[in-house]
């Protein structure tokens, strides 16, 4: 990983939020990182619906 991608990732993963989803459509499961309170339920396989299966809060 890039040196600037890494100095956009650290922050979020020090004071982010993480989510664990799994789209209702396609069954994948995705995890996000970021900073607003609530996950983007969008699936990026196949642009169903995702619901959140685990997350941790910071």
């Amino acid at each position: 990983m890039s040196k600037s991608n890494q100095n956009l990732i650290d922050p979020l993963l020090k004071s982010g939020n993480v989510y664990k989803l799994k789209c209702e459509k396609c069954n994948s499961i995705s995890v996000q990182i970021s900073d607003k309170e609530e996950p983007d339920y969008l699936c990026f396989e196949c642009g169903g619906t995702c619901k959140l299966i685990g997350c941790k809060i910071k």
